[in-house]
């Protein structure tokens, strides 16, 4: 896959005609996935490239039009890590900035979208461009057909009665509910990070855990206890595990900082400075502040047990 980087000046643009799916694609969820395949499908029938536009960072994040939006699903470089498993083509990485924020409708177009070659631009049902998000899918239409190019729609995908969309998934992660954003995704959430020095009480206990400090800023599920599947990135091993998210209240930590600290099941040895893919399958427990280490310990056990009865369910 050819990357693109768009800083506006004077940035080279490969002159390559194509079906361009257009969107910020925070998540890759299900209907961003039906937009880079109605795109496919074009491109394959008119035989030309499948490319992408994308945004970075994030617009709500420059613009500050909503809260903890410097975390993303899918932080650019998985971003595009999931485009090339997607075979695309091209992306087009756009620097999302307040200059950028002001171009209008027509700018964009003109600008944008006619000098990245696309001959057919896929989007959204409710994509909004140009300054303040002025513009929809109709004007989009209206310019492109204008210069002689074509717009295809994408409608809305739907599951349990709501719209599959970044923000809805943000909300389930932030509850927990991360069997239910694995189906709004089409894949389990996942965090990639290093595991890195803790204070090794886990070892204390009984219980060694891989601390992971995440690579990038990714939207973390609600403080609890999961259970997850690590990969070590470099020897292609897999482990189910149970992974503590949140500030560990049963101690008294001077820094208060959310950690990652995974208990591999069956299994023990030396990860650190491992690089590590999460997947998030399930959610065990709200996380709890124990009165005694003893206590925290018997928790731990029935944690460990209750995932391997889940794991046995998914299994069967």
């Amino acid at each position: 896959m050819k990357t693109v980087r768009i800083d506006h000046t004077a940035s080279e643009w490969p002159l390559e005609p194509s079906v361009l799916a257009l969107g910020n694609f925070d998540g890759v969820h299900k209907g961003h996935r039906q937009i880079i395949e109605d795109a496919r499908q074009l491109a394959l029938a008119r035989g030309l490239k499948l490319a992408v536009m994308t945004f970075d960072p994030h617009p709500r994040q420059v613009l500050g039009a909503g809260a903890n939006y410097d975390q993303q699903l899918t932080p650019l470089p998985v971003k595009l890590k999931i485009f090339q498993e997607l075979e695309v083509d091209i992306c087009y990485v756009v620097h999302f900035n307040k200059e950028f924020s002001c171009v209008s409708a027509q700018s964009f177009v003109d600008e944008y979208l006619l000098r990245s070659q696309a001959e057919v631009v896929v989007a959204g049902f409710d994509y909004r461009f140009g300054k303040g998000g002025s513009a929809d899918v109709t004007r989009l239409k209206a310019l492109m057909e204008r210069a002689g190019r074509q717009v295809h729609v994408v409608s809305a995908v739907n599951l349990y009665g709501e719209k599959v969309s970044s923000s809805f998934i943000r909300e389930k992660l932030l509850l927990g509910e991360v069997k239910l954003a694995a189906d709004l995704l089409g894949k389990y959430y996942e965090v990639t990070g290093t595991v890195v020095h803790g204070e090794a009480r886990g070892r204390l206990l009984g219980f060694p855990t891989a601390n992971v400090e995440p690579s990038y800023k990714f939207v973390l599920p609600r403080a609890g206890v999961y259970l997850v599947r690590v990969h070590l990135t470099d020897s292609h091993q897999v482990y189910d595990a149970v992974m503590n998210i949140g500030m560990k209240p049963t101690f008294q930590d001077d820094e208060k900082k959310i950690s990652l600290e995974a208990h591999l099941l069956d299994w023990s040895g030396d990860l650190y400075n491992q690089n590590v893919k999460i997947e998030f399958l399930d959610f065990i427990r709200s996380e709890r502040k124990f009165s005694s280490a003893e206590e925290l310990v018997q928790q731990i056990r029935s944690d460990v047990q209750e995932a391997k009865r889940r794991l046995v369910r998914m299994k069967s």
